[in-house]
């Protein structure tokens, strides 16, 4: 029986080519070490955001309510239901809440360096450098650190990959079985993981004929449907019942060049300080030409040589963009789904294909030059998101940032400055949410506007933290408010976030963080009904109070 084979290239550098396994190991286990340290600091930095939040409420439901909020979700059940049972022995602070997220990030350290050297076992410098990438990453750090499936999600493809790769090497059912479950877990937290199956599962195709004679299509195929059909029986309800109402809420746009190119920066500097972007956009650029200049030459090559199925270098340029070009058509032919977030389990593939960029094995020694080219811009990349660590932590930046505000500040402002009679309106659900949700007994009671174009989960989200609607028009009456305060969500410079609150200007032109015309018209209704007592700026929300 003929085997899944990666080639052993005796042409790379000879020195690196022969660091004894034991050394390598210690290393790996060194960068696991330090990049488990780096998805430990700041866990409890900043307040749980509004996705974030939703996975707390969640987890802290009964079984049939959290089946029941999860309905109209986007999301499947299998993380909220990790999530509840890790804190119902742990606890439910910003910190315990991430550590289960932490778990799974560590998780992926380890398999990304198990995978780099099942795909170049002739070159174990190359998982080093991968997984140093991975460690240092602000992109992995954040995302193994945020109370959502993403990190979960990473973990079980990762597993999935590692799992499948063994399988069309030795056809051995045990890790058809590790397949399987690991790609059901990776559905059931989340749907994206379907696309790194596929991906996965067209690998053996390029060379069906001998994967047929040696009988791994049929095990792929037995396991496929496996795993769909147990997939398929915990997801159906949710799929039936609600795929238009979950597809209502998809807020994503849609893809285009620069979405893609933002990816790849993404996946190195994960978010920078607002000044530096342009730089750091161009660095990113830099980095994906060199890699792919010096990556896809050799991948013709080899693919003449060995066949897409028994080259390293092969397999994971399409574990890389495999995933992504199928979530590309997807978005292009039925609904966006293109997410930066939702391709992290290509980045630790990225990263094998910038070392092997860096090192070049199919090159002699005497290329320096051009190794030193790709490895430059990284180097200095690194250092530049290592510089930016700070602020992710604290939640000054963040990837795909969007409404991550300092919930607990917004709430002591508000009630120091309370007056009996004072009610507070959220212009959204984003807003509501985490201020309702920390210390909700705090003064004054908050309540989100009815005409606000809610997600599906948010009327029973409302519900179920205690609280009701209130109209527009009718809002001080329903809840015999005084005075109003309204909470606007406003895209504030990262400068800014840390003064103390301060008179904002409503005369201009406000910087609307989302729901513009939304946001503008409610700004105006109530600027002509009530008399404006005071506007205040705080971190990236206007806090308006009005005397009724």
């Amino acid at each position: 029986m003929s085997k899944f084979q990666l080639p052993f290239n005796p042409s790379g550098t000879k020195v690196l080519a022969t660091v004894s396994t034991t050394l390598s190991t210690k290393t790996a286990l060194a960068l696991i070490l330090v990049g488990s340290l780096l998805r430990l600091i700041g866990l409890g930095a900043r307040p749980l955001w509004f996705d974030e939040v939703i996975s707390a409420v969640y987890a802290q439901q009964d079984f049939a309510n959290l089946v029941a909020l999860n309905s109209g979700d986007n999301h499947p059940i299998g993380y909220y239901l990790a999530l509840k049972g890790w804190i119902t022995l742990f606890g439910n602070s910003e910190t315990v809440i991430r550590l289960l997220s932490v778990a799974t990030g560590v998780a992926a350290l380890v398999l990304v360096w198990l995978i780099g050297r099942r795909l170049f076992p002739a070159e174990p410098y190359l998982a080093l450098v991968a997984l140093a990438l991975t460690a240092f990453s602000p992109f992995q750090i954040y995302f193994a650190q945020e109370a959502r499936n993403y990190s979960f999600m990473e973990c079980f493809v990762l597993a999935t990959i590692w799992f499948g790769l063994a399988a069309f090497e030795n056809n051995r059912w045990l890790n058809w079985l590790g397949l399987g479950i690991c790609g059901v877990l990776g559905l059931v937290s989340n749907l994206t993981t379907a696309f790194y199956l596929v991906a996965l599962g067209l690998l053996p195709l390029f060379q069906t004929r001998r994967y047929w004679q040696n009988g791994v299509l049929v095990r792929l195929l037995l396991t496929g449907v496996g795993t769909g059909l147990v997939s398929g029986l915990i997801l159906l309800p949710k799929l039936l019942g609600r795929l238009d109402a979950i597809k209502g809420n998809f807020w994503i746009p849609q893809i285009n060049l620069l979405l893609i190119l933002h990816t790849f920066y993404a996946f190195i500097f994960g978010a920078v300080e607002i000044e530096q972007f342009v730089w750091a956009l161009a660095l990113g650029v830099l980095i994906l030409s060199t890699t792919l200049w010096a990556v896809l030459p050799a991948c013709y090559r080899q693919l003449t040589k060995f066949g897409l199925d028994k080259s390293g270098l092969l397999c994971t340029l399409w574990l890389l963009f495999g995933p992504m070009i199928l979530i590309i058509v997807v978005s292009l032919l039925f609904q966006p789904l293109y997410l930066d977030k939702a391709l992290i389990g290509c980045a630790p593939f990225y990263y094998l294909l910038i070392a092997w960029a860096i090192f070049r094995p199919d090159l002699k020694s005497k290329a320096g030059g051009r190794k030193l080219i790709t490895a430059l811009p990284v180097i200095v990349s690194v250092l530049l998101a290592l510089a930016s660590l700070p602020n992710l932590y604290n939640g000054t930046i963040a990837p795909l940032y969007i409404a991550r505000y300092d919930a607990v500040r917004i709430n002591d402002y508000l009630s120091q400055n309370y007056q009996p009679g004072d009610v507070v309106a959220t212009a959204t659900d984003i807003a509501w949410l985490p201020l309702a949700y920390y210390n909700p007994n705090q003064l004054p009671p908050k309540y989100p506007l009815k005409e606000y174009p809610y997600p599906n989960i948010f009327p029973l989200l409302v519900e179920k933290m205690g609280s009701e609607f209130g109209p527009r028009d009718e809002f001080p009456q329903r809840f015999g408010a005084k005075r109003l305060w309204v909470v606007f969500e406003v895209s504030t410079p990262e400068k800014s976030l840390k003064e103390p609150p301060h008179p904002a200007d409503l005369s201009g032109e406000i910087n609307w963080l989302h729901s513009y015309d939304w946001q503008r018209d409610l700004l105006a209704h109530y600027e002509r009904q009530y008399q404006r007592l005071q506007a205040v700026a705080l971190d990236r929300v206007i806090l308006v109070l009005y005397q009724v």
